[in-house]
Parts: structure tokens; sequence; C-alpha cells
């Protein structure tokens, strides 16, 4: 649903950003709920940095956004405060880059996705835009070297709120004690099959 408000030609700036800045909040919840568990689990890791990869991208998209709003003001501080947002967003994808690659090589192996949604397009415009914005507003960066701090992402209300739910209990049949002596019976039925065939 976030990805096709921000592919979407209706949508305004402000609303492509408010859903970027919440995409960040969900995966940034996300990671600090998945880090916090058992990761010995043979697709704990991966998923962690599935993660971390669509949180880095949501960030860019969301400096992205968060720049062609500043940049719209008059002042000049609002057109350097944009490149460093266009400018934190190219850095954010890059990063993302390396953690898809990370994410790829932990086990099971995997071919980096193609891009898909909002971020096909973004993985294209950010870096155009990036380089377009600097140049233009070279001579400002250089004499407002005091103003090149990145601001903040604007802090919005989640609009989606999780449903309530409990998890069911967890099936007899996964019982692991229950697993292990079958397993046992299955050897005993083994071993005494194999003595069977060595008496005949």
């Amino acid at each position: 649903m976030i990805h096709a408000e921000l592919r979407s030609h209706k949508a305004t700036l402000s609303v492509k950003r408010r859903l970027a800045c919440e995409q960040v909040i969900y995966f940034s919840q996300a990671y600090q709920c998945l880090s916090g568990c058992d990761l010995n689990h043979k697709n704990g890791k991966k998923q962690l940095w599935f993660i971390k990869w669509k949180f880095l991208e949501a960030k860019a998209a969301a400096y992205y956004y968060h720049g062609l709003v500043l940049d719209k003001g008059n002042e000049p501080s609002c057109h350097v405060s944009a490149v460093c947002c266009f400018l934190a967003a190219e850095e954010l994808l890059a990063e993302g880059k390396k953690a898809c690659l990370s994410f790829c090589l932990v086990p099971p192996v995997t071919r980096a996705p193609p891009h898909w949604g909002a971020m096909k397009q973004l993985h294209q415009k950010i870096p155009e835009v990036a380089l377009k914005k600097s140049q233009m507003y070279g001579y400002l960066l250089e004499q407002e070297n005091a103003l090149q701090i990145l601001p903040d992402l604007p802090d919005f209300q989640l609009s989606l709120r999780p449903d309530d739910c409990e998890l069911p209990e967890i099936d007899p049949a996964w019982n692991r004690e229950k697993w292990e002596n079958q397993s046992q019976m299955l050897k005993m039925h083994l071993n005494d099959s194999e003595e069977e065939v060595d008496t005949e």
C-alpha cells in the first residue's frame, strides 16, 4: 500500500514524504524487535539484513522527498538544507546496496532481486537530483558552510496500527521431546531390522 502511494502521480510531495518517514519508523521497529531475538535460527540473520536493507532504502526515500519539499522554499538556507538531504539520500542508497549484498550472501545465498515499486524509480532519480542540485546550489554550499547540517526528518504520527492478535498455542506435533522419542524408537526399529537381516 505504501509503495503504491509513493509511486502514485496523484499523491503530493508532502504525502509521499510522510509515507516514507512512516516506513522508516516501521522498519526501525521491526529491526529492533528482530535484533532482540535469537538469531541462531537459519533464517534469522537473513531476515535482519533484509530489514536493514529496506530501512536504509526507506530513509533514502524520506530524505529525498524531504529535500524536494525544502527546495520549494525561497530562502538560500532552504536550498542548502535540500541539497544536504539529497546528498544524504544518495549516501543512504549506497549503504542500502551494501546491505542488499550482505542479505544476498547470508545463507541461503540468493541473487540480488531487481528494484521494484517506488524504489525502482528512486534508484535512478536520487543520484540525478543530488548531482543536479549540488551543481546548481554549489555556490550556496560554499557561502553557507555553517548551515550545512543535515536537517532532521519530520516526526509523524503513525497512520497504520497493527490489529491486536493472539498467537495460537503451539501444536503438540511440534513437541520436541515427542520428536526425540519417536526418533529413538525409529533408530531402535532400524537396528532391529538390521539384526534380523544379519541372522538370516
